[in-house]
């Protein structure tokens, strides 16, 4: 847990929406959604960094993800992978696939942003399952490349599911209202995805938008390194 230590005191500042702190920084969040992406415009249009979807399930990579790692990189944007959790399939299975995916990049020598668990859609009949075995990926991954994951979800789904539990990891906040809305047990957010049709230069079609809780500097700060 310790290299996130850090960033909570960068985040623990007031992030919300007509706090004193000014900017933020811009990012995206992207996958093959997005089709061909033109990462000089997307850094050219201001953005800074971007989650790029990696894995899926345990056997599912997205088929644009080696040429979005490669090209945002190349472009200047901080980049990091993040893994679409599903429901009823093994955590230990589906944090190692993602390690086999993110470790057969430059991730370890270059640095990426934390590792990131999107968290949504879950049916609640099996939610005692599913929680085990989110536990399971979020160790499983923090272990393997020695840099705390963050969580990807909103106030609806997070206090529908998970009230209070696993808030010790780093918030991915997606919240599309003008006042942010903590989920149950987090007091404040390191990433925030506040639209999900967004207009991005060098993106065809509509994209999710996210803001980072401080400074560029403080950005590439929170990257890991050495996996």
């Amino acid at each position: 847990m310790l290299r996130l230590f850090s960033i909570f005191l960068l985040a623990g500042c007031d992030t919300s929406v007509g706090s004193t702190q000014p900017e933020y920084i811009s990012g995206i969040d992207v996958s093959s959604y997005q089709e061909q992406i033109n990462w000089t415009q997307v850094y050219g249009g201001g953005v800074r960094f971007a989650y790029i979807k990696a894995t899926e399930s345990d056997t599912l990579t997205d088929p644009q993800f080696m040429a979005n790692w490669s090209g945002s990189d190349k472009s200047g944007v901080i980049r990091g992978a993040y893994h679409f959790f599903t429901q009823g399939v093994s955590g230990a299975a589906q944090a190692a696939y993602f390690l086999s995916v993110i470790r057969a990049t430059d991730a370890g020598d270059r640095g990426a942003l934390p590792p990131a668990l999107d968290v949504e859609g879950l049916s609640g009949a099996e939610l005692k399952e599913a929680k085990a075995e989110i536990a399971v990926w979020l160790k499983t991954v923090e272990a393997a490349l020695n840099c705390t994951p963050v969580i990807y979800t909103s106030p609806d789904t997070w206090d529908e599911e998970f009230p209070g539990d696993f808030t010790n990891y780093g918030l991915w906040l997606a919240d599309y209202t003008s006042e942010t809305q903590l989920p149950t047990g987090w007091t404040s957010w390191l990433f925030w995805q506040y639209s999900d049709s967004g207009t991005v230069d060098g993106i065809a079609t509509p994209v999710s938008l996210d803001r980072f809780s401080g400074r560029e500097l403080d950005l590439r700060l929170t990257t890991c390194v050495g996996w």
